[in-house]
């Protein structure tokens, strides 16, 4: 490693340290890191800033934005909450009902949506609807930050990280979804019974008091622009038949862009209402940190890191997932997981193919979506909820969430290594 290598090393993990401080806003930071790596690849090796910024995986920063743009409109047409109405409606008030119900929802829809997305739809949802029939929200918010990170696993659209992973790694999108998804409801059962048990007490009541008036809501009330919801419902088809079938090899952002684009032209004068609601911050974080994995492979750190990685595991390939499953779901969990798993893909990829078993690369997304929910400040969607239980006047302390989200992700890591080495044995 040369000395402008050395140099941005210490730039990323002091902006590392300044996004964990939470001091100054972590897009600052990174968009200022990345200036600053640009800067240092101009002065070392003349390296110019148009062609530094065309290293940049663009392609996925793109994606990320079409994805916003369809989340953010069917979650202002209220399609989200329309569903969850109608789901709860057939529960009869029975509070165990109520909680397999939002979780078997929240994993439905993580499939579909990032964490923070998912958090916002339901937790809002989940806090008023609690209050109307007099049930405590606080097991039912911790327990969907749980189920909606690691439902995310098997879905390269269900996250932000596994997205960035997607790419570095070159996933195969159909075998990860075939290996990821069985472990990923194997998690739910075992998740449902630990938690159910956990919070029993609480759930012992045959029938939430004031039931009734969770009937006199008319699910359509939920509707906030039909146009919007019959539009969201046909977007969400044509993704989920696209990126099921591989739309005949069309690229995935590719895909993800028409359809966004398409519902903001159908939106019409609401359009330019929608996209200032976008997450800015979110793609902005993006761009500094594709920027700045940019800045190490072009002086040659990941070249370097991975060879070192690859080197220390060999060809074993369990302790190649042993380590892409416990370093960032364990060791790493409180540093946010998207420059994690920027870090980490391009050694998944060089493990997945020394060993040539396509599976290693793949454990990566579970150590990066458990890793999660480990503790409240983890990553953003544990703030959210804890942020909405407290306007809910029912606060979450960090005793309270880390008790039962650290042991039951402790839990999921050591069923998901056990897991993934059984897979692994059959793959040989």
């Amino acid at each position: 490693m040369d000395l402008a290598g050395f140099v941005i090393v210490i730039i990323l993990i002091a902006t590392l340290l300044i996004v964990l401080s939470e001091k100054i806003n972590e897009t600052a930071a990174v968009l200022f890191a990345m200036s600053v790596a640009g800067a240092i690849l101009w002065f070392a090796y003349g390296f110019s800033f148009r062609e530094f910024v065309l290293l940049m995986q663009w392609d996925t920063i793109l994606f990320v934005t079409a994805m916003l743009i369809v989340v953010a409109i069917a979650t202002s047409s209220g399609m989200f909450q329309y569903i969850a109405l109608i789901l709860l409606k057939g529960t009869q008030g029975e509070p165990r009902k109520i909680f397999i119900t939002f979780m078997g929802f929240v994993f439905v829809i993580s499939l579909f949506l990032d964490p923070l997305p998912t958090m916002l739809v339901m937790g809002v949802f989940t806090v008023e609807v609690c209050k109307v029939i007099d049930l405590d929200f606080r097991p039912i918010l911790i327990s969907e930050v749980i189920v909606g990170n690691f439902a995310s696993i098997p879905s390269f659209v269900g996250s932000i990280p596994n997205l960035v992973i997607a790419v570095w790694a070159q996933t195969d999108v159909a075998l990860m979804a075939i290996v990821l998804f069985p472990l990923s409801i194997i998690l739910l059962i075992v998740t449902l019974f630990i938690l159910l048990r956990w919070y029993g007490p609480q759930f012992d009541a045959e029938i939430c008091s004031d039931w009734n008036m969770l009937y006199m809501v008319k699910p359509s009330a939920m509707i906030k622009s039909k146009r919007d919801f019959y539009l969201s419902i046909v977007a969400m088809s044509i993704l989920v038949l696209a990126f099921t079938i591989g739309a005949l090899r069309v690229e995935a952002s590719l895909i993800a862009m028409m359809v966004a684009s398409g519902m903001l032209v159908f939106a019409h004068e609401r359009s330019e209402k929608l996209v200032q609601q976008l997450s800015w911050g979110t793609i902005f974080f993006l761009v500094g940190l594709f920027g700045l994995v940019a800045a190490l492979e072009r002086s040659g750190v990941i070249n370097e890191f991975v060879g070192g990685i690859t080197s220390l595991i060999g060809d074993n390939i369990f302790l190649g997932m042993g380590f892409l499953i416990w370093i960032p779901g364990f060791f790493l969990s409180l540093i946010d997981n998207v420059p994690i798993a920027a870090l980490l893909a391009p050694v998944g990829l060089s493990l997945g193919q020394s060993s040539a078993n396509a599976i290693v690369p793949l454990t990566l997304y579970i150590g990066i979506n458990v890793g999660g929910y480990m503790i409240p400040f983890g990553d953003a969607p544990n703030m959210i909820a804890v942020t909405q239980a407290k306007e809910g006047g029912r606060p979450i302390s960090f005793m309270e969430f880390t008790k039962v989200a650290l042991p039951l992700g402790f839990i999921h890591l050591v069923i998901s290594t056990i897991y993934s080495f059984l897979v692994a044995i059959l793959f040989l």
